[in-house]
């Protein structure tokens, strides 16, 4: 990976990292599960972002990311399906707006994302390197 495609990927592994951190900090002071799921949704597109990016891949779009990340990464098996999942998953759940009280996010749904975040962000960073 050449040095200058690594630097804007470092730079949105950072703010994934910040991210969850913020959702991990969140859940343990019992803010409202939409408001964590924000958080945790940032993990995953900051991640997502610097894994495009450092193969020059730009997606201006949340389900063109997905597809080319589906494309580039799950279905050549250099990353398990299981993290796809987590992603729409995640990319379902975010409350768009406090107007939309139809998505119930529960903390169930949060404790079950969470590590798939933090495994993925750590697996985003390895495949960069």
């Amino acid at each position: 990976m050449a040095q200058g495609m690594k630097v804007p990927a470092q730079i949105r592994f950072k703010h994934a990292k910040e991210s969850l951190e913020d959702a991990k900090n969140l859940i343990v002071q019992d803010v409202g599960a939409n408001f964590v799921m924000n958080s945790v949704y940032y993990s995953f597109m900051f991640a997502l972002f610097g894994l495009l990016e450092a193969r020059g891949i730009l997606a201006p779009m949340q389900s063109e990311m997905i597809f080319l990340f589906e494309r580039e990464y799950v279905s050549t098996g250099r990353i398990e399906a299981r993290f796809l999942d987590g992603i729409r998953k995640v990319f379902e759940l975010r409350p768009v707006c406090d107007c939309q009280g139809k998505k119930k996010v529960t903390v169930k749904d949060i404790e079950e994302l969470l590590p798939i975040a933090d495994e993925f962000l750590a697996l985003a960073e390895r495949l960069v390197e």
